[in-house]
Parts: structure tokens; C-alpha cells; sequence
């Protein structure tokens, strides 16, 4: 998830003296979170600055899974995840691998074409496509009822403790729910 835009224009003039605009950006942080699709909980979260690249997080979340000893069959993830070590890293592991393919990897023209078109086709892939929209949605939910949109402090311990713990709510809601089946969604009514 990426936070930031736009911090600030300004005017300069060029060489021959005309008034140019020119922008400053500010790219913000970014929240990385692997989710169980079952249960709906997250179950690892990173955070980095929003200039940092998506898959460089990637085995962070799957060597946290792990070490927690959760049941990890199948990652799914966008393109931004999607790298040659990465897939390697998650062959290495005995898992499999539901990453969306970029689509530079279709069009090759060599003999490696046929490898990700394999993968692509497989059960565990077309599963864990269908199934990352929860994640999606998790952000959604975060962004949309829990300030996940706006970053509150400045710093990245700083976002990092608001995506910890916004995630903390998120799995506390969810458990409710699961335990419960009582839903957190609108205003609380009072009972007369």
C-alpha cells in the first residue's frame, strides 16, 4: 500500500527566464502484510519507505510464516512481487507459488516460456489468484474505517506501530467474528 503524492509545487524560471512549475514528491511508506485466506487474519506485517521496491519484503513475510509455524500451503501476491528469486525461494521452501505473473514473462520468445505458462495453468496458482482479492479487501478495510489511509505520524517506527497496530483491530474484529459471528460494521445502536 503506498501513501504519498504530491507534497508541494513551486516556481522556477529556466534559462531564458520563463516561469516553470515544478513539483515535489513525497512517496510516503508502504505496509506489506501476508493474510491465512481461511481464517482471514494477518498473520505477518512490514513496513518500509514507498520508495522501496514491493518483492524486496517478500521473504520477510513468508520467513516470518514460517517461523511461526503456520499451515502455509500456497502465496499469492500482485505483480510487484513477482521475481525470478522469489519463485525459486518459494520452490526451495516446498511451497507453491500463486504470484501474479508480469507479463513480459508470457511474451518471451526463448524456452523459459514454457515454464511459466506451466505455473500459471496449475490448480495452487489459479486458487491463490482467486483468493488474494481477501487481502485487497483487508487493506480496503484498514484504509477505510481505521485512518490505514492517511499516515498519522511521521517517521516509519512511527507508521509502523499504526499499521501494527491497525492490524492488532483488524484480527481483534476478525476474531470477533469467527468466535462470535457477530459483525463490527456501522455505528453502534443502542439497545432499548
Amino acid at each position: 500500500m503506498l501513501i504519498g503524492g504530491v507534497k508541494g509545487s513551486y516556481k522556477v524560471r529556466d534559462e531564458e527566464g520563463k516561469p516553470q512549475e515544478r513539483r515535489e514528491y513525497f512517496y510516503g511508506y508502504k505496509m506489506h502484510a501476508s493474510m491465512n485466506a481461511q481464517s482471514g487474519l494477518i498473520t505477518s506485517l512490514c513496513c518500509s519507505s514507498g520508495n522501496r521496491p514491493d518483492n524486496e519484503y517478500f521473504c520477510r513475510l513468508v520467513q516470518a510464516d514460517l517461523a511461526q509455524g503456520l499451515p502455509v500451503d500456497t502465496y499469492a501476491g500482485d505483480r510487484a512481487y513477482d521475481d525470478s528469486a522469489w519463485h525459486v525461494f518459494l520452490q526451495a521452501k516446498h511451497l507453491h507459488d500463486a504470484l501474479k505473473l508480469n507479463e513480459y514473462r508470457r511474451q518471451k520468445k526463448d524456452g523459459h516460456k514454457g515454464v511459466w505458462e506451466e505455473l500459471q495453468a496449475s490448480a495452487h496458482d489459479q486458487n491463490g489468484i482467486r483468493q488474494r482479492y481477501q487481502i485487497e479487501r483487508k487493506f480496503g478495510e484498514g484504509k477505510r474505517g481505521h485512518g490505514l489511509g492517511r499516515c498519522r505520524y511521521v517517521g516509519l517506527i512511527r507508521y509502523a506501530l499504526q499499521c501494527f497496530l491497525t492490524a492488532i483491530v483488524l484480527n481483534l474484529k476478525r476474531l470477533v467474528w469467527l468466535l462470535r459471528g457477530v459483525p463490527f460494521k456501522g455505528r453502534a445502536r443502542a439497545v432499548a
